[in-house]
């Protein structure tokens, strides 16, 4: 369904990126260089939060204080052999030419800055974007994507009335209904069906 709002907020991962296969092996290749067996099962469900918490939720207790270590792994073979192999999505572009003659389009992602822009030019489609912005854990009005988008409405000067996040993910969801946007569902990511969605979209072209 197309959407009134002008100010329209992507997620990146499961929303434009099918980042699933390549985050995945990138994730299982990192532990079994280590010699560690995950304690859950490495699918499409833990794309989403950082790479922190997914390793937090990924490995047995014993290993916690390696996490550091796992982490500085993870961005050296995701940074410079994974990210720039990641495919968008089917529709992605031609919903993203024809939003971006008549809406404000607004990337905001849990991915650091160097995979996200590295694979926004990849894919060429960094010039739809009026901006762009990732989490970062250091900085405290971005160290999550509530603080992130709250920050982003605020230095933008957006009214929360005429915004709408469009993402995959449960936290996506609690991040929009936080910062009273609304909250449009990717049914083709990675959550689970979400009930309090304002709005849900089956395909992205929807949007057209």
């Amino acid at each position: 369904m197309p959407i009134d709002e002008e100010n329209l907020i992507f997620d990146l991962d499961g929303t434009l990126f099918n980042s699933a296969p390549q985050i995945i092996d990138c994730f299982r290749k990192v532990l079994r260089n280590r010699n560690i067996e995950a304690k859950n099962e490495i699918t499409d469900s833990i794309i989403g939060p950082p790479i922190k918490e997914t390793l937090e939720n990924l490995i047995p207790k014993e290993y916690k204080d390696k996490i550091d270590r796992l982490i500085e792994d993870f961005i050296e073979l995701y940074d410079h052999s994974y990210c720039h192999r990641t495919k968008l999505y089917d529709g992605v572009i031609e919903t993203l030419e024809t939003l971006s003659r008549k809406k404000n389009l607004i990337l905001i992602t849990n991915k650091r800055l160097f995979p996200t822009e590295k694979m926004l030019k990849s894919a060429d489609i960094m010039k739809f974007f009026d901006s762009y912005f990732s989490v970062d854990p250091n900085d405290k009005s971005k160290r999550n994507k509530t603080l992130l988008i709250a920050e982003t409405i605020k230095s933008l000067n957006i009214d929360s009335k005429n915004a709408v996040y469009i993402g995959d993910t449960v936290g996506d969801q609690i991040a929009s209904k936080e910062n009273n946007i609304k909250f449009a569902f990717a049914c083709w990511g990675y959550g689970q069906l979400n009930k309090q969605a304002d709005i849900y979209l089956e395909d992205i072209t929807e949007l057209m």
